[in-house]
């Protein structure tokens, strides 16, 4: 590991000594041309996704559809059965009633005859009276009193006659009025039975339609699982053009650091401010000098003053770009130079990524620099996402000194 020239001692804020200017480093801009095709697929890519999020939308806008068609489809047709099974019980009790109806038809046809034999009775019963007034007339005194007999069966003949009248004309009576009802109820049964005929037909033609929309519902649905698959494989794969990206923006990074001479400790030390970015506290933390090419960096917060590597490597790839150092002990990182500004304008100098997070599990970022491993993901920068890159930045002699941080706006890159 490189040491500061001053042993033992704290070297005092230097000014800012910038590496050579570098009109275009040669190692990462030849990534830059090299790997210039990576982006435009990325851009497809990303065009692909938001296409097939647009299909895959669509289409199960148009399932839900034709669901609820399919539904309102099934609803009509349970009515229709029911309105034809009413039918049908009507159709039914009109005929009971027909029945009935030429039952009664043919009781009063039954009575009708028995009127007539009445009448017939009666007839007969005053032709005998008659004949048996005449022989009492001649009998003379002797057949006065079956004279008297006979003139009592003539006049019960006479109220049979006249009460066989009225049961006939009541029987008549009846008579229209059942062949009326017999007309109307005819009348009713053949309505009742073309209403059901036209029920059946309207019932069979819904359920031929439930059963064209459920093939098409079918249809669509496996075109909308379909499309769903496609989207989230064409998410997955902008998902990777993204990291491909932020890796790549890491990588150029990490040529100019290379080519600035890397970063080391030195043996001078110095008291720095720091600010946990998770809870807020401010703490004074004493440090050794975080070295770029052998120079101490300072950790100015002033905009209008160049920031060392991190402006160099957001003017190649965009973005934001921060060099961290960790700190003694607990394994935070803090910002030794960035680009990211915080909401007064300032360089976001001074604050620290914690161990661990405000619920108590281990910082995702730091549990994989710890652990050797690059990290990438999205995060909220300054108010705004961008997909990032991590990744640990070791001494000459393998200690972890720091980490390097590249992160590309979201909604500049594909998906």
């Amino acid at each position: 590991m490189r040491r500061s020239s001053a042993q033992g001692t704290v070297l005092p804020d230097p000014v800012v000594q910038e590496p050579p200017a570098r009109a275009a480093p040669g190692r990462a801009r030849r990534r830059l041309e090299r790997e210039g095709g990576a982006e435009a697929a990325a851009r497809r890519a990303g065009e692909l996704t938001r296409a097939s999020c647009e299909v895959s939308t669509t289409s199960r806008e148009a399932a839900e559809s034709l669901a609820e068609l399919r539904g309102a489809i099934g609803d009509i047709a349970q009515c229709t059965t029911q309105a034809s099974s009413i039918t049908g019980d009507a159709v039914r009790d009109a005929q009971a009633v027909d029945e009935r109806i030429a039952a009664l038809q043919g009781a009063t046809d039954a009575i009708s005859e028995i009127v007539r034999l009445l009448a017939a009775i009666s007839q007969q019963s005053r032709f005998l009276a008659l004949n048996a007034y005449v022989e009492a007339a001649r009998a003379g005194e002797v057949g006065r009193g079956f004279a008297v007999v006979a003139d009592e069966v003539k006049q019960l003949a006479e109220r049979t006659a006249r009460a066989a009248g009225d049961i006939g004309a009541q029987v008549e009576a009846v008579h229209r009025e059942t062949r009326s009802a017999v007309d109307v109820v005819s009348r009713i049964t053949t309505t009742l039975g073309s209403i059901a005929a036209a029920q059946d037909t309207v019932a069979a033609a819904v359920e031929q339609q439930r059963a064209a929309t459920d093939r098409v519902v079918d249809s669509v649905e496996r075109a909308a699982g379909g499309s769903a698959r496609i989207t989230e494989a064409v998410a997955a794969l902008a998902q990777e053009q993204r990291e491909t990206y932020v890796r790549r923006a890491l990588a150029i990074a990490e040529d100019l650091l290379e080519e600035a001479g890397g970063v080391s400790l030195g043996e001078g030390r110095r008291r720095v401010s720091v600010r946990d970015q998770v809870t807020g506290a401010v703490r004074e933390v004493d440090l050794p000098d975080l070295l770029l090419g052998g120079v101490p960096l300072t950790r100015d917060d002033d905009p209008r003053r160049p920031a060392p590597l991190v402006d160099e490597v957001v003017a190649l790839v965009g973005g934001s770009c921060t060099l961290f150092q960790r700190l003694d002990g607990d394994g935070g990182m803090v910002r030794a130079t960035t680009t990211v500004r915080t909401a007064q304008g300032r360089r976001n100098v001074g604050t620290a990524i914690p161990p661990r997070d405000a619920d108590g599990s281990p910082h995702p970022v730091l549990a994989a620099v710890l652990a050797g491993r690059t990290y990438t993901g999205e995060a909220t920068v300054a108010d705004r996402p961008f997909f990032t890159a991590y990744e640990g930045l070791h001494s000459t002699d393998g200690e972890l000194v720091g980490m390097l941080y590249v992160g590309l706006p979201l909604d500049a890159l594909p998906g």
